[in-house]
């Protein structure tokens, strides 16, 4: 049963599927809402976790997600982020395209909520109801092209230019994230990023 906050939450949905130009009609919207579950995390709290078998994609709702590959030494490394106006269908790639054990592991940056969906419920979807197949493969493509953009700008320029970068288009990433995050996200130390905020 869908509860008002629910819809509250499927709400947002809506709008963002539809943005590719797909008509969602009563039948489609209510299989979306059957074949998928809400989630509430707390700050902190694990998405996914390292080396898990995860093949399940999330719509962020409300809140911020970091994805770290976890290195040889036990560190953890950030190199990904999702948020609730950006990027905001989240997934451990290698586990949910490649049934792989993960070798990420995605973390709450805030209290968050989320709408999930199992990959064989939106494989069914996706054969089922062109329209949503049409949205699923233009998000993922989309997405993908951003994010090549967005790391390919990062390897071609310089730290300061980077965050001058993000800042200028994709806010989020400085409004939200921690000093840390956004220090391993552009390979510098948190020092080094301290100074190059004083400098933008």
């Amino acid at each position: 049963m869908i509860t008002s906050d629910s819809e509250t939450a499927y709400s947002q949905l809506k709008p963002y599927i539809s943005r590719f130009n797909t008509f969602i009609d009563d039948e489609l919207w209510q299989e979306i809402k059957l074949n998928s579950a809400l989630v509430v995390l707390k700050k902190g709290e694990l998405l996914i976790k390292y080396e898990s078998l995860h093949r399940y994609s999330y719509f962020i709702v409300s809140g911020v997600f970091a994805t770290s590959i976890i290195l040889e030494n036990g560190d953890k490394k950030a190199v990904w982020f999702h948020f609730d106006d950006l990027f905001r269908m989240v997934v451990a790639p290698d586990s949910y395209f490649m049934n792989e054990p993960t070798k990420y592991e995605i973390k709450a940056e805030e209290d968050s909520l989320l709408i999930r969906f199992s990959k064989k419920e939106i494989d069914l979807l996706s054969d089922k109801y062109k329209p949503f197949s049409n949205f699923y493969y233009h998000d993922v493509i989309t997405s993908f092209i951003e994010m090549n953009e967005i790391r390919a700008y990062m390897l071609s320029h310089s730290p300061l230019q980077s965050l001058n970068y993000l800042n200028g288009k994709y806010p989020s990433f400085v409004r939200r994230l921690s000093s840390k995050n956004m220090a391993h996200f552009l390979g510098i130390s948190p020092e080094w990023y301290s100074k190059l905020k004083r400098k933008m």
